[in-house]
């Protein structure tokens, strides 16, 4: 079956004029979690230390907050 390269993966909805938008939204957000998911394969340590600091410093910012 060929797909028609102008339907998004949302069923070909226009979304009110915004397909192009949200299709090319979508094509993001899969490239951007490939690439981090590429990321945490080859270097699992320095994800985990990412993760353990970013962690570390947003529970020190919303401490400050409440």
């Amino acid at each position: 079956m060929i797909e028609d390269p102008h339907k998004s993966e949302m069923g070909g909805a226009h979304l009110n004029g915004h397909h192009n938008g949200a299709a090319r939204m979508v094509r993001q957000v899969k490239r951007a979690d490939d690439k981090l998911v590429a990321f945490v394969e080859e270097r699992p340590l320095v994800a985990i230390g990412v993760a353990l600091a970013f962690g570390y410093v947003l529970g020190r910012v919303m401490t400050r907050q409440g």
